[in-house]
């Protein structure tokens, strides 16, 4: 991206968003870099500031940053940070680098890595990059991260052992939407096994799932799939599949669990889940997985919408509702129905686990539906979840119905907000 516009950038009040930075522990300055810098993006007056604050605290004050003016958006001769003014110039040959300078000329060059990396080649490449014994340049380093992994010697696939827990838990966890609770050893070990505590029936029809974990060349699980065949009709699941959101990662996984389906005539995916939930993929928190499935010839089957809110301190109860309440048989909670009334929307509530309840909203179509029931019912549910200790709620809607559908404006009301959208997949495969 060229510079087009170098000037003085005006004092920005808002506070400096946190910096992913790395150093070389010792700072001696052996290696060939001192650490490293992973921006957010590549607007310098938004990223700048929150560097400078990281290193002043290890380093010192900073004066000045010296880089590469082409790789960054309206790059300014001087930011207004931390009280003082920084000078800002260019690097003649600073490629991927960013060198800066506190008192007396006295400099730390930094790995520049691209903020559009993946979270696994970033992280290997800080790591690399602040070693003391470091000789690699940043292009080099760079280059190491480009490498598609699984192509790579050393990198393997092998069966799921006890000892890789806490890293495939790792794996799981940075894929986890906002209220969803972590997955816990528990369920990692269920899952394994091919059972769930929470809600066992989908499992029963499974062969024993085939668990792989994948392995780069020093040791580390980079990635996760778990697959296993249905007995009623032979069709291949996809239970998980877990990568960081590694491009070569993913492909790899994927890759593994349908040669290790191959015989079965459909394969479907994401349809069993570890954790609390709906089984699906949040297509706009993994949109690699989801690319990678597409170009694999899967087609999306049911999807539904993922909301979230925060209850507040208190929820009184309606003073008069128009809505039944059953105990769930199916499940740990209730049925929420609208009295006399069969086509109204129908409410399954979940007994909130760790503060977080869960609301199914099975609504109608437009011809049916009703403003005030519709937000009585939600009212009502709210109100159970509260009373039972949850602190904040997620909702799975139903992406059948059009934004336009009024039971939309009854969650918008309530404070849910879209956080994602759930889809599962399925492969037929053709003679």
């Amino acid at each position: 991206m060229s510079n087009h516009n170098r000037s003085f950038a005006p004092i920005d009040l808002r506070p400096p968003s946190s910096a992913r930075i790395r150093l070389e522990p010792t700072l001696t300055r052996d290696g060939a870099l001192d650490g490293a810098w992973w921006p957010r993006s590549h607007d310098l007056r938004r990223e700048l500031p929150g560097l400078v604050q990281a290193l002043d605290a290890r380093l010192g004050p900073i004066l000045r940053i010296r880089l590469d003016l082409t790789a960054w958006e309206h790059v300014p001769s001087h930011l207004f940070v931390m009280g003082r003014f920084l000078r800002i110039s260019g690097l003649p040959g600073a490629a991927d680098t960013v060198r800066v300078v506190r008192g007396g000329q006295d400099d730390f060059l930094l790995l520049v890595i691209p903020p559009e990396t993946t979270t696994w080649a970033a992280t290997a490449a800080m790591r690399t990059a602040a070693r003391t014994d470091n000789s690699l340049s940043a292009a080099e380093i760079l280059a190491r991260g480009r490498t598609p992994v699984g192509t790579g010697p050393g990198t393997t696939m092998r069966p799921y052992e006890s000892a890789d827990e806490a890293a495939v838990l790792a794996l799981v966890d940075a894929d986890r939407l906002p209220g969803r609770p972590a997955c816990s050893l528990r369920m990692l070990g269920d899952a394994v096994a091919g059972t769930s505590g929470r809600d066992p029936l989908p499992w029963t029809d499974l062969e024993p799932p085939c668990t792989q974990v994948m392995v780069d060349a020093s040791g580390d699980v980079v990635g996760a799939v778990s697959y296993a065949v249905r007995r009623t009709d032979g069709a291949g699941v996809i239970l998980w599949l877990h990568g960081h959101e590694s491009r070569a990662v993913i492909e790899t996984l994927l890759g593994h669990a349908l040669r290790g389906l191959e015989s079965s005539p459909a394969v479907h995916a994401f349809v069993s889940a570890l954790g609390l939930g709906l089984a699906a993929l949040p297509s706009g928190r993994r949109p690699v997985t989801r690319r990678i499935m597409e170009q694999a010839g899967f087609s999306s089957r049911d999807s539904w919408r993922y909301l979230r809110c925060v209850l507040p301190a208190s929820c009184p109860p309606p003073a008069s509702s128009p809505v039944d309440v059953i105990g769930s048989a199916s499940l740990p909670g209730w049925l929420l129905k609208i009295q006399g009334d069969e086509l109204a929307a129908e409410v399954v509530v979940e007994t909130p686990r760790d503060g977080t309840g869960v609301v199914w909203w099975f609504g109608t179509d437009t011809a049916h539906t009703d403003d005030v029931l519709e937000r009585a019912l939600l009212a009502e549910a709210l109100t159970l979840l509260h009373e039972h200790g949850a602190k904040e709620a997620v909702l799975y809607a139903d992406d059948g119905s059009s934004d336009a559908h009024p039971a939309w404006s009854v969650f918008d009301a309530a404070g849910f907000e879209e956080i994602d959208r759930l889809v599962s997949y399925a492969l037929i495969r053709r003679d």
